[in-house]
């Protein structure tokens, strides 16, 4: 059976001799809107951002046109490149657009690969350059008042030596942390790992301080937490997608994001998983202490601490084995890449239960194995033709111990959550 388009999608709607016209479909909502023209001719991109109601993103402009760049992966940092999020400026940038439009009716802007920077009554145009000027000017808040610097020196000075300083009087000035929080970019990765300790710890006091936050603003503010998690995942996972070409650290580079994000296996598995270990040794070393076997990720049933192995490639790695049919015009081989993931992940398996009373002598985990779950997580499955797309589902669902999932499979099952979080917000 042949699986179904995703509910939310760009679609090459016109293929043109001069450009290709693109629209945003999404079928949960109804939406149908032009989103981006690709020139066949020139090295020039046109995006038309919109809102999630699918209209004009901003009150004027009708277009963004990007000049000398080669894909849309090129274009430059502080550019939406995803129509998830509508294109345009990035969060960090809105605010450029909100205070140019006050004053001016811009119809178009224009981002050059290289030249120089203007503004008419109806174009603003900017250099990739100056972007990346732009972008951590609004992204961080670096003015710290030199009255600041030195409460602060004189405060860790006197924790040093208490018998020479003496600590200054500071008192809180109400509204303090609102006006931080109004020009604070909200990407999380501003926060050092002594910020984030610092806010858990306020947020903790507040928490068991009475009815400081009341129920409803404790729901709200996890909803805002998830939201925010959410879509920064997804624009990770999407920068991820967007590297067209395999390379000897692809795989790495998702080895560390999946790493870091282990909770998405809880969407490729139908029970809740808990994260055991990446990178886990599962046995089969011989005599000379060699060919001992790793899988990439171990994972249990949280209920039933059965383990379940995940082998990754990339998304770049093919499904299909040739073009070319194998039988007819609609049988297809699959790619050795396939074929030699689900034997390896079975091999590490196989080495796993043999071993499977040293490994859980040696462990304080509690885990159990009873043909356990293997998924290898590989491919897109955009990249195949409806033909070739018949053949990956017969293989893949005749698949009894190993499933396969692709990487904008994955990516689906995201963005499904984040329109869940939305709906509920």
């Amino acid at each position: 059976m042949v699986k179904k388009p995703e509910p939310r999608r760009e679609e090459l709607r016109s293929n043109l001799a001069t450009k290709e016209v693109y629209y945003f479909v999404n079928e949960d909502t109804g939406i149908e809107v032009k989103c981006k023209e690709v020139f066949k001719k020139k090295k020039e991109i046109r995006h038309f951002p919109f809102n999630r109601d699918g209209k004009p993103k901003y009150k004027s402009v009708k277009f963004f046109k990007f000049i000398g760049f080669k894909d849309n992966v090129s274009l430059p940092v502080g550019i939406s490149k995803s129509s998830i999020f509508g294109l345009g400026f990035t969060k960090y940038l809105a605010p450029l657009m909100d205070a140019l439009l006050d004053k001016y009716k811009v119809i178009e802007v224009h981002v050059l690969k290289s030249g120089t920077t203007s503004l008419d009554d109806e174009t603003l145009t900017l250099t990739e350059s100056v972007l990346k000027n732009l972008h951590p000017l609004f992204k961080h808040i670096n003015d710290v008042q030199r009255q600041d610097r030195l409460d602060l020196a004189t405060e860790q000075l006197t924790k040093l030596f208490p018998d020479k300083f003496t600590a200054p009087k500071k008192k809180y000035v109400k509204n303090t942390i609102h006006t931080i929080l109004e020009s604070w970019s909200q990407d999380i990765n501003d926060f050092s790992d002594s910020d984030k300790a610092a806010i858990k710890d306020l947020f903790d006091k507040l928490v068991m301080t009475g009815n400081f936050l009341s129920t409803d603003t404790l729901l709200a503010t996890k909803d805002s937490l998830d939201k925010q998690y959410i879509e920064d995942v997804i624009e990770a996972f999407t920068e991820l997608m967007n590297q067209k070409h395999e390379t000897s650290t692809l795989e790495k580079k998702w080895h560390t994001f999946l790493g870091k994000h282990n909770w998405v296996f809880s969407y490729v598995f139908s029970f809740p998983i808990m994260f055991l270990q990446d990178e886990a040794y599962v046995g089969g070393k011989n005599l000379s202490n060699r060919n001992g076997k790793v899988t990439d990720f171990l994972v249990k049933n949280a209920l039933t601490h059965n383990v379940a192995f995940i082998e990754i490639k990339t998304h770049r790695t093919a499904l299909v084995g040739s073009k070319i049919a194998y039988r007819g015009d609609d049988v297809y081989p699959m790619s050795k890449d396939i074929t030699g993931g689900i034997t390896q992940v079975l091999d590490q398996r196989d080495n796993f239960q043999k071993e499977f009373y040293a490994h859980k002598a040696k462990s304080d985990e509690e885990f159990e194995t009873a043909n356990s779950k293997c998924v290898v997580l590989m491919g897109m499955i955009s990249t195949l033709k409806p033909k070739e797309l018949k053949s990956f589902e017969l293989f893949r669902n005749n698949s009894k111990d190993v499933e396969l999932v692709t990487f904008d499979e994955l990516l689906a099952r995201f963005e499904k959550i984040y329109d869940l979080i939305n709906k509920g917000t």
